[in-house]
């Protein structure tokens, strides 16, 4: 298979990034046993709060698709402020209210896509010209089939519940397509065909990615699906049946 060089440019950045990081903590931890510091670095460097941070860097200079990073690094931040501010406020106090918040905020974000496929009264996508799938799914879901000759990719959105997607009747618009995934407290679903490519790019926090194709031969002409994102509490499966 011929290696994309965007993203042999991106891997090599994260790599950059990642020893850069170790770099840091490493000469933080030698300042701190020197006594350069008296306080506990070990809680500032080491915190979920600082992970996040940190997972976040990395994949803002790893990837395209920066949504991701920027939220990471932002929740990251904002329960870093009250210690660094000297003020309290207690998680259960803005847990909920930041939750629907932000799933306001990425609802309306996301919805903003301009191409998607449209459904029927069976709720199957429409095969049109966009080629784009947008989905959402809320407290509930389904299983539906795309048979788009045009595919590009698209987003999918689940939110306490999740949906089942067949793909094993499309057709791509190149050789490779992305799908930007968002799942909490959800899951989501690909059926695929067996000779296709599937990498996974996606975050998982508390989360998984899930393979479970019979993985058929593949040739330099398979297409190549790429799933990124989010997966938060929840979960993304991939089967070929």
């Amino acid at each position: 298979m011929e290696i994309n060089p965007q993203r042999q440019h991106d891997s090599h950045n994260g790599k950059l990034m990642i020893g850069g990081l170790l770099m840091f903590v490493g000469a933080v931890l030698l300042m701190s046993n020197l006594d350069f510091f008296n306080f506990n670095i070990w809680h500032y460097l080491f915190s979920w709060k600082s992970i996040l941070i940190y997972i976040g860097l990395v994949w803002l200079v790893s990837h395209n698709n920066k949504r991701p990073a920027y939220i990471l690094i932002g929740i990251g931040v904002f329960f870093w402020l009250p210690s660094i501010f000297g003020y309290t406020v207690r998680f259960r106090d803005v847990f909920w209210p930041l939750i629907f918040i932000g799933l306001g905020f990425l609802l309306i974000y996301r919805q903003r896509q301009p191409h998607r496929i449209r459904y029927d009264a069976q709720g199957n996508p429409i095969d049109d010209s966009s080629g784009f799938l947008n989905d959402l799914s809320v407290f509930g879901g389904g299983i539906k089939i795309v048979q788009s000759k045009n595919f590009k990719g698209g987003n999918v959105t689940a939110i306490m519940g999740g949906s089942e997607f067949d793909l094993r009747h499309v057709e791509f618009a190149s050789k490779v397509a992305v799908i930007d995934v968002f799942t909490l407290f959800g899951g989501t679903k690909f059926i695929v065909p067996e000779n296709w490519t599937v990498q996974s790019d996606a975050i998982s926090v508390l989360g998984g990615f899930t393979d479970k194709r019979a993985v058929g031969p593949t040739t330099e002409d398979s297409p190549v699906l790429v799933i990124q994102g989010i997966v938060m509490l929840g979960g993304v499966e991939v089967k070929s049946f």
